[in-house]
């Protein structure tokens, strides 16, 4: 048994409480697991916004690859004039500084430009083109295709963070670096676009590859063979 005086000491250690060893050690433990948990948190809020960052950022390229699709898909064989311009026999441009590109650029007619009932006192195609301004990827396109000088475009700004844009055009046997052919279309454009974040991206397009002298060729000759038909009969 206890003694009357072990008993006093132990009685008074116990109304005392914890000493301040272990009250430290307490405060480090619980410093410890929170630092813990507050790293966790962190580390998955971040992954979170990361995640949001690259989902936007795969949905901006996705819609601009849309908006180039429908465009080149649409391309029409048609002349336009640009600034009041007599037309040229050029039905496509596209290279350096077009558009004021700070790289290459890219102009042309597309078809597909819906005016139900002609509605509106317009047509149904459209002048469209693309350039890249200060790292930023942007489709320009006036409401009529024949504008005058003085016309500015409409500007959608569709990607960001581009360092390098380029076209090649493929004419049914290889690919050109250039279109300079008059009144035709190519088989097929490549856009080389290269980002910042995710490198190069490459992307083919089907056109309606027409050569308007061919067609205006062959209507000469059908018309000339109904005119001879029917002085013959």
């Amino acid at each position: 048994m206890l003694s009357h005086k072990q008993h006093k000491r132990y009685h008074r250690r116990a109304i005392l409480g914890f000493t301040l060893i272990e009250v430290l050690v307490a405060i480090a433990v619980f410093a410890s697991l929170s630092l813990g948990a507050y790293q966790v948190v962190n580390q998955a809020q971040r992954g979170n916004q990361i995640s949001k960052v690259s989902i936007e950022r795969i949905k901006q390229l996705q819609r601009s690859l849309i908006f180039l699709d429908n465009d080149f898909r649409q391309m029409a064989p048609r002349q336009f004039r640009t600034d009041g311009e007599e037309a040229s026999k050029k039905l496509l441009y596209a290279g350096d500084y077009v558009g004021e590109s700070q790289s290459q650029g890219i102009l042309f007619v597309r078809l597909g430009w819906q005016n139900p009932q002609q509605t509106f006192p317009r047509g149904e195609i459209t002048k469209v083109g693309y350039r890249l301004i200060d790292g930023t990827l942007e489709r320009v396109w006036w409401r009529y295709p024949d504008t005058v000088s003085g016309d500015q475009p409409i500007t959608v700004k569709l990607l960001d963070k581009v360092s390098d844009l380029h076209f090649f055009f493929y004419d049914g046997k290889s690919w050109l670096e250039s279109w300079d052919k008059e009144l035709m279309l190519p088989a097929a454009v490549k856009l080389s676009m290269r980002l910042e974040d995710k490198g190069l991206i490459e992307r083919i397009f089907l056109t309606t590859a027409v050569d308007l002298q061919q067609l205006n060729s062959g209507s000469d000759s059908s018309g000339k063979d109904d005119v001879t038909g029917g002085n013959g009969s």
